[in-house]
């Protein structure tokens, strides 16, 4: 044969073995298997880094509470506050992951959840809704009332002159209370103390905060254990709590952050019964994801988690808030907030909560719809598709007995001070077209990949023998039983050349 028809035979017996070596090998893997051990990697040029770097993405969407009856309640004409709820007063909210170390096992990472917050006049419930007024209850005053109450005894006797000049209630504007709520008092008390003068809540929620992940990459840690926590800020509980780490040896608190996940990314192959826990960074504790059914999302059947049940008896070492006795459905976050003040989460409206709301106040309306937070969690590939973070802070009020009047009309009450939901925002349509390849392509692509691996293999070995019998068609392959005597057929290519003593010229 010529060199170019040993090149051709070369090349078409490297392509054969090949495609028997991707049969062969598919005979002992799964697909899905494959492209999860690719994800679990964590490359740089994964096409869902992007979006997974410029996270978390979506709406910040806050809700105050107007209290009409001010001064009905302050005479006493009326027993119970009435509020009107105000919002939403929505904000654009995108985060940034910023990538510190990285190896096979682990990467670490510095998480800024507010690089861009911006005001959404348009999608608020008005455009000025910033300079609306409305009237509050004074949580200055109140806080500082059921925080005294527990650490400071007889605190009452000089309380009131303190606060002679506080009033109960507080008329000001929208943007005041989510940015700039401050009193005299505490600018004074800023001044020889550690104590912030600005409580305003999305003042305080909104600031930067240390969160340095380390977490679990590579097939070498178990596809099960993708994206899970080792340590937050170096530490393996969070920070806020270090303090109160003697409570871990009396009750399960969830301070511990190992194998709890950033709420980012989740492992492959999620089932109902995978035990998944978040930081909740801004209530400083790990939350216990609650299965709760399946759900269709954007052409994906999704797994939805709930963030907390209704009724939920909250874990002993968060079920009081400066001795304050918690209800079911709420936790403890005073070591979380602005002041440590007494604060206490629970969902929207007092939804699942035991609390009897209604003896104190009207105008809620709790219900599930509008106030379970929840995540929406693709489960094969471990990507939430999109979620509703939803959460109220409320100051909770000890029988304040020993105070003056006005104080002890708020006696046992949990005062709301807002409540926000954030929507993850919707991601990206390659991310979404990728994801529903994976979960409805790549599982059944495999036999017909396996076929496919076979005819090219037998393609290139019956071309390999069409070449080196000097290019015939397959008919006439298949009549000499795959080329016969191949010397004969060699033979009709062979021409030979003439030279002048043999040629005979006949006359």
């Amino acid at each position: 044969m010529k060199s170019v028809q040993w090149v051709k035979v070369t090349l078409c017996l490297i392509l054969a073995s090949l495609n028997v070596y991707l049969f062969v090998v598919s005979l002992g893997v799964k697909y899905p298997i494959l492209v999860a051990r690719e994800h679990v990697r964590f490359r740089q040029e994964m096409p869902t880094m992007d979006s997974w770097i410029n996270s978390p993405f979506g709406k910040l969407k806050n809700y105050v509470f107007n209290v009409t009856n001010a001064e009905e309640f302050k005479s006493g004409r009326d027993k119970r506050l009435k509020v009107q709820e105000i919002g939403p007063i929505t904000y654009r909210i995108v985060g940034f992951n910023d990538i510190l170390e990285r190896n096979a096992t682990n990467v670490k990472y510095r998480k800024h959840r507010y690089r861009v917050v911006e005001f959404l006049p348009e999608e608020s419930v008005s455009p000025d809704v910033l300079n609306w007024t409305i009237t509050s209850t004074n949580n200055v005053m109140l806080g500082t009332a059921s925080k005294l109450k527990a650490t400071a005894p007889y605190s009452e006797i000089g309380f009131g002159a303190i606060f002679l000049m506080e009033n109960m209630f507080i008329t000001d504007t929208v943007y005041y209370f989510l940015w700039e709520f401050t009193r005299p008092l505490l600018n004074a008390l800023s001044n020889v103390s550690k104590i912030k003068p600005n409580v305003a809540v999305l003042h305080n929620a909104l600031k930067e905060k240390e969160e340095v992940y380390t977490v679990n990459i590579g097939p070498e840690r178990g596809i099960e254990n993708f994206f899970r926590i080792e340590t937050l800020n170096d530490e393996v509980i969070i920070r806020e709590q270090l303090p109160h780490t003697h409570r871990l040896y009396s009750d399960q608190c969830p301070y511990n952050v190992t194998g709890a996940l950033d709420n980012s990314l989740f492992p492959p192959f999620v089932q109902p019964n995978t035990p998944l826990d978040i930081v909740a960074i801004e209530s400083c504790r790990v939350l216990p994801l609650t299965y709760q059914r399946q759900e269709r999302f954007n052409g994906l059947d999704t797994f939805r988690y709930t963030l907390l049940k209704a009724n939920q008896t909250p874990p002993a070492c968060l079920s009081t808030s400066y001795g304050i006795k918690l209800h079911d459905g709420m936790f403890d976050v005073s070591q979380c907030v602005i002041n440590q003040a007494p604060s206490a989460f629970s969902m929207p409206h007092f939804y699942g909560s035991s609390y009897n709301w209604s003896e104190h106040f009207e105008g809620y309306t709790p219900n599930a719809e509008d106030h379970e937070p929840y995540i929406l969690l693709e489960p094969v590939t471990g990507i939430p598709v999109t979620e509703k973070y939803r959460f109220q802070s409320n100051i909770p009020i000890p029988d304040l007995n020993g105070y003056s009047y006005r104080l002890r009309r708020f006696s046992n009450m949990m005062i709301p001070s807002f409540w926000y939901e954030f929507e993850m925002g919707q991601l990206p349509g390659f991310v979404t077209a990728l994801m529903w390849i994976n979960v409805n392509v790549v599982p059944h692509m495999q036999p017909y990949c396996m076929a496919l691996f076979l005819v090219v293999a037998l393609w290139s070995v019956l071309k390999a023998i069409r070449v080196a019998c000097g290019g015939i068609g397959y008919k006439d392959l298949f009549r000499r039983g795959c080329c016969g005597d191949l010397s004969t057929v060699t033979g009709l290519e062979t021409t030979f050349q003439a030279n002048a003593s043999s040629l005979v010229v006949v006359k």
